[in-house]
């Protein structure tokens, strides 16, 4: 916001929407969507009106971010997809790379687990080729949440040691807290509940310190699920509870299918319960919902 009203005093326009971008990125971390949406759309404006391609596809390459987290999978690739269509006219390796790395977190949300697996695989290759670090922990993460999401959970477990790693050497929190996360739920398949609580919370520790509002809840829901597979009924309940007031006035979609989906395992509901809660996983573009979903569940 200073460099905002440095760039408004200059009459810097560019470098206005380069702020604005800035700020809509730390608004999406901390799930003011509506807000980064909108500080989004001006940045654009201001790119197309200079005709400036770089700036154009990051903001872009942000804004699919934030439909992904509204849950609206479908525009969200395609937006990702312009961007990465700029990126490889400019022949600009890394944005190629993040934009990889964004489809690849899409596709395995919307249930398309090799896809995933391809579009990370592809952007490791890209950023590890200009050795960027951050990305390369980002893409390591990726490539194990698609092994992860295949069953595999003891190669998923070795691409997110390689993540761990390299956020550390960096000292990263905020995407390092989603590689503790996905290990909680690779622990919890492979029936090791004490690690995979450990590895919740701490994950829930990090999000609570970066205002992440998102990675707050989908902790507390692994947390929950936890408490229900250690027979603590009243606990689950009292957790899913939480997680329902946090997503009250948020706009989680696709979290708020995971919350009606673990409340239906956790508290018990009918077959048309779950054929809504498929309908609204369809309504959002994802195919994730097992035929048969039961505790404990590898939610991606």
């Amino acid at each position: 916001r200073e460099a905002l009203r440095a760039a408004e005093r200059l009459g810097d326009d560019l470098e206005r929407a380069d702020c604005l971008v800035g700020i809509g990125l730390s608004q999406r971390a901390r799930g003011m969507l509506d807000e980064a949406r909108d500080n989004f759309q001006r940045a654009l404006g201001i790119y197309q009106d200079f005709d400036d391609p770089e700036g154009e596809g990051f903001c872009l390459w942000a804004t699919g971010g934030l439909l992904r987290a509204r849950g609206e999978l479908d525009k969200a690739r395609e937006i990702f997809n312009e961007a990465l269509f700029i990126f490889e006219q400019l022949g600009d390796v890394r944005g190629m790379g993040y934009c990889h790395c964004g489809l690849g977190g899409l596709e395995r949300v919307a249930g398309n687990y090799r896809r995933s697996l391809d579009h990370y695989t592809k952007a490791n290759r890209l950023l590890s080729e200009i050795e960027d670090t951050f990305g390369r922990a980002y893409s390591f993460c990726g490539i194990g949440n698609a092994h992860r999401m295949f069953g595999e959970m003891e190669k998923a477990l070795e691409f997110f040691a390689k993540a761990t790693e390299l956020y550390q050497r960096i000292g990263d929190k905020v995407s390092f807290a989603w590689t503790i996360w996905a290990e909680a739920n690779a622990y919890k398949i492979l029936g090791d509940l004490e690690k995979a609580a450990g590895r919740a919370g701490e994950a829930l520790g990090m999000f609570n310190e970066t205002e992440d509002s998102r990675g707050v809840i989908l902790s507390d829901l692994i947390l929950a699920e936890i408490r229900k597979l250690k027979g603590d009924d009243q606990g689950a309940r009292q957790l899913l509870q939480k997680v329902q007031e946090l997503l009250t006035g948020k706009p989680f979609r696709l979290e708020e299918c995971h919350f009606r989906l673990y409340r239906y395992l956790i508290e018990g509901g009918d077959k048309r319960e779950l054929k809504e809660i498929r309908r609204a996983y369809r309504q959002l573009g994802s195919g994730f919902l097992p035929p048969k979903p039961s505790l404990p569940l590898n939610l991606p």
